[in-house]
């Protein structure tokens, strides 16, 4: 069984304070499906005692998004950290968006961030999601351009004239028939 870079063993962490740097490829955490991880670097900070395991991480990760307006594949770094408390039992797992309370895996005496870790990185993506072309200097989403089909243009002798010479012909063709 392959287990993740963010699956950790009980015996490997030392009492007391100490960290750990995980680096992460495209394979390591599936995100969505407009959404793929390039690579992630992750700071991981443990604080052990006899009652709990204190694990506080941050995480900056290359993502390849689509953008809304273009469709065009695009770049983009996500930074984000989170808390989790293990805990040997908990009568109740619970979270907020600052941290989470989660029981210790009695049967294989590791704990894993690999959930906590892939929220983080999916609640930094932004909801609008924009190529950096269509951003100006600001940060400020460029207007763009809107373009009208089918309506009608005024000549120089202010008569009304479709776009298209070959409306009129079509229209002849009808009244014919």
């Amino acid at each position: 069984m392959k287990t993740s870079p963010l699956t950790f063993e009980l015996q490997e962490i030392p009492d007391g304070k100490s960290t750990r740097n995980v680096s992460l490829d495209e394979d390591s955490l599936e995100l969505d499906d407009d959404t793929s991880l390039l690579n992630a670097d992750v700071h991981v900070e443990f604080f052990r005692t006899d009652l709990f395991i204190r694990v506080w991480f941050e995480v900056s990760a290359d993502t390849t998004l689509i953008c809304d307006r273009t469709l065009k594949p695009f770049t983009e770094t996500v930074l984000g950290d989170y808390e989790v408390m293990f805990y040997p039992e908990t009568p109740e797992e619970h979270e907020t968006d600052k941290g989470k309370v989660k029981e210790i895996d009695a049967e294989n005496l590791t704990i894993s961030i690999d959930e906590e870790v892939r929220d983080t990185i999916m609640l930094q993506i932004p909801i609008r999601k924009l190529h950096p072309d269509l951003i100006d200097q600001d940060g400020k989403p460029v207007e763009f351009e809107t373009q009208v089909f089918g309506k009608n243009v005024e000549n120089e002798d202010g008569s009304d004239q479709p776009i298209d010479p070959r409306w009129e012909k079509l229209k002849k063709l009808k009244k014919s028939n």
